[in-house]
């Protein structure tokens, strides 16, 4: 079974950065009880208030489904949907840090 990730970014409309943390933290919360999820960190671009970037990992595409259909994640995206917010996504394969490197392409001119 191959890990996924999501990279999820959410823009704060102006004044509601305080609603923004409030809904993520409480699917946060649901996401600990996940069987499947192995990491949902919130974290604030230090630029950028009001700005989220959060990093989620999944044992696998059935724990994505799992999660994306929660009632955790419905009442989320209601809350997503009063705020007028759409988060953007970016579904990642994590690299196993113990697999060797590949070659670099252009290793055969060194000899």
């Amino acid at each position: 079974m191959t890990a996924t990730c999501v990279l999820a970014t959410l823009v704060s409309p102006d004044g509601r950065r305080d609603d923004v943390l409030a809904a993520l933290q409480a699917l946060q919360r649901a996401s600990d009880d996940e069987p499947g999820t192995t990491l949902f960190m919130i974290n604030e671009h230090n630029e950028a208030p009001g700005t989220f970037s959060v990093f989620e990992r999944y044992l696998g595409d059935d724990a994505v489904t799992a999660h994306r259909f929660s009632p955790a994640m419905e009442a989320f995206r209601e809350a997503l949907t009063s705020l007028a917010l759409r988060p953007t996504l970016t579904f990642l394969t994590p690299i196993d840090p113990t697999t060797p490197e590949p070659p670099h392409p252009l290793a055969f001119m060194a000899h």
